[in-house]
């Protein structure tokens, strides 16, 4: 009985060096391309008995195992300032779209919510954040130099996109916003244009960037949600109908785009807050926090959401 227990015992022992040695190796090469092959080799064994062993010790499979790993990884990156598609791209992810699924399944939700968040404390001042963001269009910048970025960024984000479309969307915008200003003076179509820019550096979904350019149409103009589906993609017709019913009980995905759209309106009237009274400046701090807050919770940023909560208090 003494015999087996001790064969036992070593065998449970060799097990665990394999294992450690193992996730050494996936960690060490995690953004190069791995193969169960690959990893069995540096321990010794072959792909089957190594495989057996991995799920008798772990509970899932190699490539499981290494797919969290890559996405645990991606999701630091995405926290420290790295763009989604470039993340993608580094773990071995062909498509942004493919990323963006493999991560909402690891996590509960899109990593443009993580990088809107990211985003976000950088511009409301947050100590935390990565000084390598994407860089902003002056803020009283034409409308067109700010389409003409706009155009640029979601070719980047997805090189397919019919950018005469684009821009009949865009021109319709200009339409329906035509003759309105902002209280700095600016055309108002550039705020809906620096919200769609914002969503586009948040790597948000094609739909929901369009979204941006009609932020506030319905609150703001006299166009109606009937106009509306004439000329735009259905989903963005959507988006852009939920955000303004504000209904907190909708389909979690739809919930996530809104959240998106919402963050990034709040952002740019955040960075404009010098242009409105006191009222309005607390009004606008407190319903930016409204929606950070629980945003921060979501992400498992909970330093985040601490220093929002300080952030809180200096604005209001």
């Amino acid at each position: 009985m003494y015999h087996v227990e001790e064969t036992i015992g070593v065998r449970y022992m060799e097990a665990g060096t394999i294992i450690r040695k193992s996730k050494e190796y996936i960690e060490k090469h995690i953004d190069e391309v791995l193969t169960v092959a690959k990893i069995a080799g540096t321990v010794g064994y072959s792909e089957y008995h190594f495989s057996r062993i991995f799920r008798q010790e772990t509970g899932v499979s190699v490539m499981e195992y290494v797919k969290s790993e890559k996405l645990r990884r991606a999701s630091g990156d995405i926290r420290n300032g790295a763009k989604i598609v470039d993340t993608a791209v580094k773990y071995g992810w062909e498509s942004h779209n493919g990323f963006t699924k493999a991560f909402k399944k690891e996590f509960g939700y899109c990593p443009a919510l993580l990088r809107a968040m990211v985003m976000s404390m950088k511009q409301l001042g947050g100590k935390n954040m990565n000084e390598g963001m994407t860089g902003r269009p002056e803020e009283h910048a034409e409308k067109q130099m700010l389409f003409e970025k706009l155009k640029e960024r979601v070719l980047t984000l997805n090189p397919e996109e019919d950018v005469r479309n684009l821009e009949q969307i865009y021109l319709y915008a200009c339409q329906i916003y035509q003759g309105m200003k902002r209280y700095s003076g600016d055309e108002y179509i550039t705020h809906p244009l620096h919200t769609a820019l914002l969503l586009a550096d948040m790597e948000a979904e094609p739909e929901t960037i369009l979204a941006g350019l009609f932020c506030d149409a319905l609150k703001k103009t006299e166009a109606t949600m009937k106009e509306l589906r004439k000329y735009l993609p259905e989903k963005t017709a959507d988006l852009i109908e939920a955000k303004a019913a504000e209904e907190a009980d909708m389909e979690t995905d739809l919930l996530e785009q809104v959240t998106l759209l919402r963050l990034a309106e709040r952002l740019h009237n955040m960075k404009t807050i010098e242009w409105i009274d006191e009222e309005q400046r607390k009004k606008r701090a407190a319903e930016t926090m409204e929606i950070f807050l629980p945003l921060a919770e979501k992400t498992g940023n909970h330093e985040i959401a601490e220093e929002l909560k300080t952030l809180a208090e200096e604005n209001l």
